[in-house]
């Protein structure tokens, strides 16, 4: 599993929460979406001082459906509190995608994470299109091509130039390798 700093974690438990809100055992990218909503860390401030629209209640309502379960005073689920959010395999697909995406941009020193990983990396893997928070974030108004420069800004030091996300994932070593023998193969 990959580690999470103390804000991004906070974040994960409030997406379980709003899972469990909804009545799921696990969480999908649009509860991350509505974690890192409720969280307010300065990535989600950020982003929201440039989309005003893109609060919890109006992503709770266009998920559009009623909660099952009874809540405590701060608004979280009562009981059933895991220690442990668990994610759906919507998010691990998205986190799969973010990161096959993210890890060149790391290694060519473009982007330079923190020792775990944070909100921002929270913020690139809702924004990976196909997933239920890009819908839920475009039928709010809200392009995730126009979201994800203000998080890559997050990333990189002041003054430093925000790379350009890459729009499909790159391919591995052994695809190279694979598709370099098929067209040399084909070579008379």
């Amino acid at each position: 599993m990959l580690l999470y700093d103390d804000t991004a974690a906070e974040a994960l438990h409030a997406a379980a929460d709003e899972a469990r809100r909804l009545g799921s055992g696990k969480y999908e990218t649009a509860h991350v979406l509505l974690g890192l909503l409720r969280t307010a860390d300065p990535v989600t401030r950020t982003v929201t001082a440039d989309h005003a629209q893109l609060t919890v209640d109006a992503v709770r309502a266009t998920l559009g459906t009623a909660p099952r379960q009874p809540f405590e005073e701060d608004g979280s689920p009562a009981g059933d509190r895991r220690s442990t959010p668990e994610p759906a395999p919507e998010f691990g697909q998205a986190a799969r995608r973010f990161t096959a995406k993210w890890r060149p941009l790391v290694r060519a020193r473009q982007l330079h994470p923190g020792r775990q990983l944070g909100t921002s990396e929270l913020w690139l893997t809702v924004l990976e299109p196909g997933t239920a928070s890009a819908r839920v974030l475009g039928s709010l108004g809200v392009e995730p091509d126009d979201v994800r420069p203000l998080v890559l800004a997050t990333m990189v030091p002041d003054g430093a130039p925000v790379p350009d996300w890459p729009a499909e994932v790159p391919a591995g070593a052994f695809r190279r390798l694979l598709l370099h023998v098929l067209v040399s193969g084909s070579r008379p």
